[in-house]
């Protein structure tokens, strides 16, 4: 397989062609040509855009596949710190950009440490934006193989050696990542989950959002960008509060990136922030505020890689592995999504949210309310234990 560098952007510009406006949807054609027009909406770029990975890698196993899956539980235990400490602490001042590229890619640290110090070469290395950028990129780098050959016994290893060689990178991994891990969780999709996740923003907020699309910019689609209005860089946007969906253990892995860890091992990891309000390790209620979306492009990529505006990226993993957003898979409490045709689909005729009872609101309106029960009721583990494939019942 062959992967090529691409434009992340072109990824947006669907038609909008098919949006009608009508009392039944309730869309606003005059807010998706704004949004069309100030650019191409706020979205996170997370597309690969380093040189061109071939994954035709078939020795022997350099990297076993149960070492590269960052599992909730190795979230919650694994300590990126002591592991730089031990081996690499040239790399030391890059462990916010590891543990949150890391947490996003889907890789586990350890992997991602061996090429970062085998790029780096000994040298220590400062966070500057180049350095960000490289981080960033050999982790999509490894996520974007992976999710091509997810299927194959050699996954890991196709993957660690196609960025290796497409960096120049000669360090081999160490012995120890070609081994199965020792008590490694079965790794799988995970059941369908309904009526279990409140929107990301704070209860009786009306939020907007995008597409659905991977983290890496491609494969599966377990990523939606939320915001509270359309506001350009610079503009105040503390108004608007990142929540956590449910109950869970905050990992705070930079000052613009954190995850929350659910107790049966699903997870939601958010990018683009400033204001963190929760410390690592602390145990967050539903509804609780988290932070702001960052105002500042700067502090928005913190960890590198590239926004259009002030939003927040929240994304979906069930222990380690992501889950789509689409509407057979899971929702959240106030409405399902439809993830529509390829990566980014802005396009209301095949992507679209639904709303409780049915109605239908596109991507880009700010018609997202939040109405999921208040804090001191339970939510439900699961709405649909009839078999029912829907997030509404009646559909």
């Amino acid at each position: 397989m062959q992967i090529e560098t691409r434009d992340p952007l072109s990824h947006l510009l669907n038609s909008l062609a098919g949006v009608r406006r009508d009392r039944r949807r309730s869309v606003s054609i005059y807010l998706c040509l704004i949004t069309l027009f100030a650019g191409i909406g706020w979205t996170s770029e997370m597309a690969y855009r380093g040189p061109t990975l071939l994954a035709t890698y078939e020795g022997p196993i350099v990297v076993h596949n149960s070492q590269v899956v960052y599992t909730s539980l190795d979230k919650l235990t694994f300590s990126t710190e002591t592991h730089l400490e031990l081996h690499a602490p040239e790399l030391m001042e890059l462990r916010p950009a590891i543990d949150s590229w890391a947490a996003r890619a889907g890789v586990h640290p350890r992997v991602l440490i061996a090429l970062v110090r085998g790029a780096f070469q000994g040298e220590i290395a400062v966070s500057n934006r180049n350095n960000l950028d490289t981080v960033a990129d050999l982790a999509l780098g490894l996520a974007t193989v992976l999710e091509e050959e997810k299927a194959s016994a050699l996954a890991a290893s196709k993957a660690y050696e196609a960025v290796r060689n497409a960096y120049g990178i000669e360090e081999r991994p160490s012995p120890e990542l070609a081994r199965a891990k020792l008590n490694a969780r079965a790794v799988g999709g995970g059941p369908p989950l309904f009526d279990y996740f409140q929107p990301p923003w704070e209860i009786e907020d009306t939020w907007a959002g995008g597409g659905a699309h991977g983290d890496t910019g491609s494969g599966t689609r377990n990523a939606l960008d939320f915001w509270g209005a359309f506001r350009n860089w610079g503009a105040d946007v503390s108004a608007w509060w990142v929540a956590a969906t449910q109950v869970g253990t905050a990992r705070v892995w930079s000052s613009c990136s954190m995850s929350v860890i659910h107790p049966n091992g699903w997870e939601t990891s958010y990018y683009h922030l400033e204001n963190i309000q929760v410390a690592d390790m602390q145990q967050v209620n539903r509804n609780h505020r988290l932070a702001n979306y960052a105002d500042d492009e700067a502090q928005a990529l913190c960890n590198g890689g590239a926004s259009t505006g002030p939003h927040v990226h929240v994304a979906m993993f069930f222990d380690g592995q992501r889950v789509e957003v689409d509407e057979t898979q899971l929702d959240f409490t106030s409405f399902s999504h439809h993830v529509g045709i390829g990566q980014y689909d802005s396009n209301c005729n095949t992507s679209y949210y639904t709303l409780e009872g049915g109605s239908r609101v596109c991507p880009f309106a700010d018609q997202l309310l939040n109405d999921a029960p208040s804090t001191s009721g339970e939510l439900f583990a699961d709405g649909f234990e009839d078999g029912s494939t829907s997030a509404w019942s009646g559909l």
